[in-house]
């Protein structure tokens, strides 16, 4: 009996041993299957961020060609400003200078020449485009009392004889009106009694310095009108903006002809009454 006893308590143990080693092996093929798992989540872990860790240099390199290629277009397009503005620059002085060139009676070739000339003698000639006209200071142009040309001012009427005498300015006549403020001559009164004879005799001066610059003597007209015509209000000491001698480009008519008289007529000899200069 105590013999069947121990043989089934060995029996039993043996059992549980058997059991107890069986229980093991199955622990442990399941963690060998979980450590194999998560080496090849690692493997695949790792592969993912060397492939994430590539695209983003990837990623890098073209933001960085992006940022590179942003520059240069913001290069290109400060030099592009730049010239378009120099550009509107140019249009700007363009528009200055067609809105400053006025359209009047004369050529613009002609217009152009006589302005740049008179911006070369701010002081002493005027030019409006506007009316055609051209204007001298008689301070400048004559002495006190005078019509004899000063030397300067022989040298600027040569110049716009010049510019008067080119092919587009020959089809304009030629006007020119002296002017003079209320002061009586004095010194050369018995040459010139009233200030009528003086402008008419300073316009003649000028007159005749364009004619000798070989300008056709046809096409002048000659007037003076004394102190009665005057820009500003006289003043008492004398008042050199209305002393003055004007010229005025007037288109000629296509009718007017000049033809030498055919019949002959009486002529008046006038004695002048001359003035030693003063």
């Amino acid at each position: 009996m105590r013999k069947t006893l121990l043989i089934t308590t060995g029996i039993m143990t043996l059992v549980g041993l058997s059991a107890t080693g069986c229980v093991k092996h199955d622990r442990y093929d399941t963690a060998r299957t979980t450590t194999h798992s998560l080496q090849e989540q690692l493997v695949a872990s790792q592969t993912d961020c060397n492939t994430a860790t590539n695209a983003l240099a990837a990623r890098e390199r073209q933001l960085a060609q992006a940022e590179a290629n942003l520059n240069a277009l913001q290069g290109q397009y400060n030099l592009l400003s730049d010239e378009l503005d120099a550009i509107d620059a140019e249009n700007n002085q363009l528009l200055t200078t067609v809105t400053d060139i006025q359209f009047g009676p004369l050529p613009i070739a002609t217009q152009r020449k006589l302005a740049t000339l008179a911006t070369n003698y701010p002081d002493d000639m005027w030019f409006n485009a506007e009316t055609g006209m051209i204007r001298f200071g008689s301070d400048f142009t004559f002495s006190s009392g005078q019509a004899t040309l000063r030397t300067g001012a022989t040298e600027l009427i040569n110049r716009v004889a010049e510019i008067l005498n080119t092919d587009e300015a020959s089809n304009f006549e030629i006007v020119v009106i002296g002017h003079t403020d209320n002061v009586q001559p004095k010194s050369s009164a018995g040459r010139y009694p009233t200030n009528w004879e003086l402008s008419t005799a300073r316009a003649t001066s000028v007159a005749k310095t364009l004619t000798e610059n070989g300008i056709d003597p046809s096409r002048f007209e000659i007037a003076g009108y004394g102190e009665y015509r005057p820009l500003i209000e006289n003043r008492n000491d004398g008042t050199k903006e209305n002393r003055r001698v004007e010229i005025y480009l007037r288109p000629m008519s296509d009718t007017f002809a000049w033809n030498a008289p055919t019949t002959t007529t009486e002529t008046a000899t006038v004695d002048t009454l001359e003035e030693p200069m003063k």
